[in-house]
């Protein structure tokens, strides 16, 4: 209905125009004189212009729109490009560029360059290049771009609509993070011990002299065919560190510190040859589990782009047997400490050596007296309780540690 109507206000158009010709035509038969004629040669470019516009087949138009990077973090800049070419150089004057986004932040952060104003004349091919400044955090989509142009008088309008569809993903910002161990561990589970139980036997790292109680797969065959004395091989201790990352997906007012300081611990964790899980607790349930490629790293940075808070007040974390195999330390990024929430995530590690649950907290802002609450009783049940704000944040590991 909608591209019916529009197509009959044209064609109304249309219809002015040639009356408004035939109009001016027998105005000067009838009135003759050098004036009358003269209005009628005068107005006759104009009035062939807008009809030779609504003959033009406009929907030829060639648009690509371009991005000078597709992945940026929160509060960055995005630079956009798009070019319209076109193979009938027809002398098109007014014309109006809109790139039109899903969202309306996306428009309104552009401060309306999204919208471009040019008189297109002979040209084959226009660039328009626009910026967006402190482009949020998500996934953003361009659903296409709108181009309009018009003869003189505005006679004569024509528009058309380019489903040309681009999709910006905008990651989360990360900090620096101290980081320091919250649990050294051999293989999953065990704590570090003061001799070696657990020894990586695919590369030997050197050599030393044979003690009872060697195996005998340890000695090094070489060594003894040359000096005929026993030397066994040494190998490297293998210890890691097993973390639980898990983020409250609650909607709150500092949401994206809480996005923030949990990219900027799985960052860092993973640098530092951690083995990482996390789970994403909201509406539904996310389960990364043993983070160690940088592509399952990735997977999870695209989900932290496009993660949205959700509109519940309880969650419940999914039975899995997925989340059985979880094991290590568990940290907990929240606002909202609430005894039902501590439960279900305590549920994931019922053994775990250690629960650290970090409380984000908006900076010089006092505490209400439901958090105070709240923070007196998970301490009084025994877990490591560490309120930060956004600046606090590269250290909140050191001081978890310390």
């Amino acid at each position: 209905m909608k591209k019916r109507g529009s197509w009959f206000s044209i064609t109304g158009r249309l219809v002015f125009i040639i009356a408004l010709c035939i109009a001016s035509y027998v105005f000067a038969m009838f009135q003759g004189g050098k004036v009358s004629w003269t209005i009628f040669y005068v107005m006759m470019p104009f009035l062939l212009y807008s009809a030779a516009l609504f003959l033009y087949p406009i929907k030829t138009l060639n648009t690509v729109r371009t991005f000078q990077s597709k992945t940026i973090e929160k509060g960055g800049k995005l630079v956009v490009t798009i070019s319209v070419s076109r193979a009938i150089p027809f002398p098109l004057l007014y014309t109006v560029l809109t790139d039109k986004w899903t969202e309306p932040i996306m428009e309104e952060n552009s401060q309306h360059n999204h919208k471009h104003f040019f008189v297109f004349g002979f040209k084959r091919n226009v660039d328009f290049t626009y910026e967006i400044e402190h482009i949020p955090r998500g996934e953003h989509i361009a659903e296409g771009i709108e181009i309009e142009v018009s003869d003189f008088f505005g006679w004569i309008k024509k528009s058309v609509f380019y489903p040309v569809k681009d999709t910006i993903l905008v990651y989360p910002n990360t900090v620096p993070i101290h980081y320091a161990s919250m649990d050294a561990q051999f293989d999953r589970g065990a704590r570090i011990a003061p001799y070696s139980l657990i020894k990586d036997t695919t590369m030997a790292t050197g050599v030393r002299d044979y003690q009872a109680g060697d195996r005998v797969s340890w000695i090094h065959w070489k060594s003894f065919a040359r000096t005929q004395t026993l030397m066994t091989k040494e190998f490297e201790d293998r210890q890691s560190e097993d973390l639980i990352v898990l983020l409250d997906g609650r909607e709150s007012i500092v949401f994206e510190s809480q996005v923030e300081l949990c990219a900027s611990i799985l960052e860092e964790a993973i640098s530092h040859q951690a083995t990482v899980s996390f789970i994403s607790v909201g509406e539904e349930t996310k389960i990364f589990p043993f983070i160690h490629s940088s592509d399952q790293f990735h997977t999870v940075f695209v989900h932290l782009a496009k993660l949205q808070p959700a509109q519940v007040n309880d969650v419940h974390l999914a039975d899995s047997s997925v989340i059985e195999s979880l094991s290590g330390s568990l940290i907990i990024i929240t606002s909202n400490p609430d005894w039902a929430f501590i439960q279900s995530a305590n549920s994931l590690a019922p053994s775990a050596k250690s629960i650290i649950c970090f409380v984000v907290v908006e900076e010089k802002k006092t505490r209400s007296a439901v958090l105070q609450e709240q923070l007196r009783l998970l301490k009084s049940k025994g877990f490591k309780v560490h309120v930060v704000t956004q600046p606090q944040f590269a250290d909140a590991l050191r001081e978890v540690s310390a």
